[in-house]
């Protein structure tokens, strides 16, 4: 797998590093994991504090383009991040949907 960083801006605001790169590979396309290990190493992060945004490939070719957010702290990471991303990266479960309670039978005047 080759990785290349196409960049690597630092967001002062939600102090995060947010890298786009795009990897290239000779079989089928890597898991998001083995992704994400690939990129760390490339720009020296740890794993756990980094989550895949968007992985886009296309029909052909043996490449995708990776946005990934690397984050200094995981108080940090998990406080910023919406829930369908950390269900997605495997730090929380899904939280179940709540059932509505019927509505209650009219009563005939």
């Amino acid at each position: 797998m080759n990785v290349n960083i196409v960049s690597n801006t630092d967001n002062k605001l939600l102090d995060r590093k947010e890298i786009v790169a795009e990897v290239s590979f000779d079989a089928a396309t890597p898991k998001r994991l083995q992704l994400k290990e690939a990129v760390s190493q490339k720009i020296g992060a740890n794993p756990e504090l980094m989550v895949l945004r968007k992985v886009v490939s296309s029909f052909g070719r043996h490449s995708v383009t990776i946005t990934a957010y690397a984050y200094p702290s995981k108080e940090l990471l998990i406080a910023t991040e919406p829930t369908y991303v950390k269900v997605r990266e495997g730090m929380m479960q899904k939280p179940e949907k709540k059932k509505k309670a019927a509505p209650a039978p009219k009563k005939k005047a």
